[in-house]
C-alpha cells in the first residue's frame, strides 16, 4: 500500500481508495555465457489483478513500443509461489522500467471503498466511518455481554437450586432411601419428596428429579464435599454475573480482556507492507537520465538526439550531418541553419532565452527526439514563442543552487547578474528576464558564482575578463550594465564564465573558433583580470580571405575548455564534427590558429556553434 493518506480518507469519511502496488525486486540474471542482465521480478500482485491478463498487457505495451528496455517476459510461477520475470535490455535502467510498468499496467492499482451498511434501526443504508463502525461494534459487544451474563446468571441460579436440593438429600439420605423404597412408583416418590408436610422434604420438582437421578455411589461424603465446593463456586459466579449486569465498568473491563485474548489467538503479522507515499508518478520518473544533444535551428526547429550518435573524430574532418539537408530554396536553407547545439542530461532543466528577453523553462526529455538528418519539430509546438522572436541562448540547469547566479549578456555589450533561484519556478509559459534597448538582442545566458570571472569576446577578436563579484545582483526585469567598450561596427561574439583555480590556470584554456573554421587554444593566464567596461585585449587574429567574394572572417565562439574535453563543432548547414580539444594546438593570443573544420565558405557555410561535451562514461545510467 502506497502511503496512509488514502486509507485515512477512507476511514474518516467512509469513501475513498488506497493505492496498491505489486511486490517487485530487481535481480541480476547470469546467462550461460556469463553475461549479466538486470530483471524486474514480480512475486505478488495487487488484489483482484489477473496474472494472465497482466502478462498480455505488458507484452502488448512492449510490442507497441510504449514501454522500452524489455528484452523478455517469462512466467516462472510454480507450487512455491508466483514469479514473473521481466528481463531487461543491457542499456535499460531498472527503476525507469519499473516506473513505466507501475504507471501503464495493473501492477499499481487503486482499490476503492465505500462503507455502507444497515445501522441503527437496520432499515436505512447508512455510510459509516471507521470510528462510527467501532462505536457500533463496541455497543454491540456491550449488549452481547449483558445478554450473555443474564443467560448465564439464570443457569447459575438453576444449578445452585439443584445443588441445594442435593445437599439436603445427602443430609437425610436414610429417610430418602426408605421413602423411595416404599413408594409404588417414581411419580409417587417425587410427590413425597416435594411434600411440605410432616415426613416430606419440601423439595421443588427440579430438586426432586435430581435426587431421584442420584446413584447409591453418589451418597458418599466425598460427593458431598464436591457439591459444597460447587455451591461456593456458583455463589462467586453469581456475584460476578450480577456485577456485570449492574456495573458498566465491569463490562468494559471484560471487553478489553476478551479483545486481548482474541489478539493472542488470532493475530498474525501484517502481510501487506505500507510504504511511504511517492505521489503520482511524474513524467520525469519514467525517463532515463541519458546524455543527449539538442539542436535548435534558425528557422525555429528543435530536436534531441542521443549523444552516442556522434562518435569522436579527428581534427580537420568533414564530420557527420546533424540536421536535415532537405529543401532547395533559400527559406529551406535558413530553416536548417543551426543556431544552438549543446549537450545535456535528459533530466536537466533548459532555460531557453529569446532575443527579446523572455525565458522559458523546459525539461530536456520534453524536447522531441529525432534522427541525425531529421529537421526537428517547430519550437512553437513545444514552447509559446512569438513568431517574431528567436531563441538565442539555452542554459542547462541540473540544480538551482542558492549561491549561483545567472549571467545574461546582449550583443550590444550589456550584462547583468540575477540569482539562479529566481528561475526555479520558471515554466513553459515564460517570464521576462531582461529589459533591452531598442535594436539590442539578448544572446547569452550562463551560470556563475561570486568566485568566478566573466570572459567577453567580440566578433573583431577582442576579449576582456573581469570578476563576477563586481557585478551587483539585480532583479529579473533590470537592464544591467556595460560589459566592454566596443569599437564601431563590433558586437559581442561570445560570453563565458571562467572558474578560478588554485595555483594558476593549469590545463584550462580559452578555445577560439572563427566562422571560417580556424581555431586555437589560448591559456587563460594570458587574459588578465581588468575592470569591467574596458576595450579588452586581442584574442585572435584572422587569416586573409581566400578570395574577394569570400566574407571576412570573424570570431564565432570563445569557449572555456580543458585538455581532456571533447567538443561538437557545427556549421550553419548542419555539418557536425566531434573531436578532442587536445588535438587543437595551444597558441598565443595574436596567432591565427589552425583549421579545425573544413567549411564551404564560398557556398555560404560558416561555423555556427561549438558545444563542449561533458565528461562521463557512455554507459552511464545516472
Amino acid at each position: 500500500i502506497l502511503g496512509r493518506g488514502g486509507a485515512r480518507a477512507l476511514y474518516e469519511t467512509g469513501n475513498g481508495g488506497v493505492q496498491v502496488r505489486a511486490v517487485t525486486h530487481v535481480e541480476q540474471l547470469v546467462s550461460k555465457r556469463g553475461s549479466a542482465r538486470s530483471a524486474v521480478v514480480i512475486t505478488e500482485l495487487p488484489y483482484q489483478v489477473n496474472k494472465a491478463a497482466l502478462l498480455e498487457k505488458i507484452a502488448t505495451l512492449v510490442n507497441d513500443k510504449k514501454i522500452d528496455g524489455v528484452a523478455d517476459l517469462r512466467d516462472e510461477s510454480d507450487r512455491d509461489g508466483m514469479r514473473v520475470v521481466v528481463e531487461l535490455k543491457r542499456d535499460a535502467v531498472a527503476a525507469v522500467v519499473q516506473n513505466n510498468l507501475f504507471k501503464k499496467t495493473s501492477l499499481q492499482t487503486s482499490f476503492s471503498g465505500n462503507f455502507l451498511a444497515l445501522m441503527g434501526s437496520g432499515t436505512v443504508p447508512t455510510r459509516f466511518t471507521l470510528r462510527s463502525a467501532l462505536d457500533c461494534f463496541l455497543d454491540f459487544r456491550f449488549d452481547t455481554i449483558r445478554r450473555r451474563s443474564s443467560y448465564q446468571l439464570r443457569k447459575v441460579d438453576d444449578r445452585a437450586h439443584v445443588v441445594d436440593g442435593l445437599l439436603i438429600a445427602l443430609e437425610k439420605a436414610d429417610d430418602i432411601i426408605e421413602m423411595v423404597r416404599a413408594a409404588p412408583d417414581q411419580a409417587t416418590a417425587r410427590t413425597e419428596l416435594m411434600d411440605t408436610g410432616k415426613g416430606g422434604l419440601g423439595l421443588s420438582q427440579e430438586q426432586a428429579d435430581a435426587v431421584l437421578r442420584l446413584q447409591l455411589g453418589q451418597l458418599t461424603r466425598l460427593n458431598k464435599d464436591k457439591l459444597t465446593d460447587e455451591r461456593e463456586s456458583l455463589s462467586k459466579s453469581k456475584a460476578e454475573l450480577t456485577e456485570l449486569l449492574t456495573v458498566d465498568g465491569a463490562v468494559r473491563k471484560l471487553m478489553i480482556q476478551e479483545f486481548a485474548e482474541l489478539k493472542d489467538k488470532y493475530a498474525v503479522p501484517r502481510r501487506t507492507r505500507i510504504v511511504p507515499e511517492e505521489g503520482e508518478l511524474s513524467e520525469i520518473d519514467l525517463v532515463k537520465n541519458s546524455r543527449s544533444v539538442v539542436v535548435v535551428t534558425r528557422g525555429g526547429y528543435i530536436k534531441r538526439m542521443p549523444l552516442k550518435t556522434f562518435g569522436a573524430q579527428k581534427r580537420g574532418t568533414r564530420g557527420k550531418r546533424g540536421t536535415s539537408a532537405g529543401g532547395t530554396g533559400a527559406g529551406a536553407a535558413e530553416d536548417n541553419e543551426v543556431s544552438h547545439c549543446f549537450t545535456c542530461n535528459d533530466h536537466d532543466t533548459l532555460l531557453m532565452v529569446t532575443q527579446q528577453g523572455i525565458a522559458f523553462g523546459l525539461r530536456a526529455f520534453q524536447v522531441p527526439t529525432g534522427t541525425r538528418t531529421a529537421k526537428g519539430v517547430p519550437i512553437p509546438s513545444v514552447l509559446p514563442v512569438k513568431a517574431d522572436d528567436v531563441i538565442t541562448s539555452v542554459l542547462t540547469v541540473s540544480e538551482f543552487a542558492e549561491d549561483e547566479y545567472c549571467i545574461l549578456a546582449t550583443e550590444g555589450g550589456w550584462i547583468k547578474k540575477t540569482p539562479l533561484k529566481a528561475f526555479e519556478n520558471l515554466t513553459s509559459r515564460g517570464l521576462i528576464i531582461a529589459t533591452l534597448e531598442e535594436g539590442d538582442r539578448l544572446r547569452w545566458c550562463q551560470k556563475c558564482t561570486d568566485g568566478d570571472d566573466v570572459l567577453i569576446g567580440s566578433r573583431l577578436g577582442m576579449a576582456t575578463r573581469f570578476e563576477a563579484e563586481k557585478l551587483r545582483p539585480t532583479g529579473r526585469t533590470s537592464r544591467g550594465v556595460r560589459s566592454m567598450r566596443l569599437k564601431e561596427g563590433d558586437t559581442v561574439a561570445d560570453m563565458n564564465v571562467l572558474k578560478k583555480q588554485e595555483g594558476g590556470g593549469g590545463s584550462e584554456y580559452v578555445l577560439a573558433v572563427t566562422s571560417g573554421g580556424y581555431g586555437k587554444r589560448i591559456s587563460t593566464d594570458e587574459f588578465r583580470t581588468t575592470a569591467r567596461g574596458g576595450v579588452g585585449v586581442i584574442a585572435i587574429k584572422f587569416k586573409s580571405r581566400p578570395s574577394e567574394s569570400s566574407p571576412p572572417d570573424e570570431v564565432s565562439c570563445l569557449r572555456i575548455v580543458d585538455e581532456e574535453d571533447e567538443m561538437l563543432v557545427i556549421t550553419a548547414q548542419g555539418i557536425m564534427v566531434r573531436q578532442s580539444v587536445r588535438d587543437i594546438p595551444s597558441q598565443s593570443r595574436t596567432a591565427t590558429g589552425v583549421l579545425v573544420q573544413k567549411v564551404d565558405v564560398e557556398g555560404g557555410d560558416h561555423i555556427s556553434s561549438v558545444s563542449i561535451v561533458p565528461k562521463y562514461e557512455e554507459s552511464d545510467e545516472e
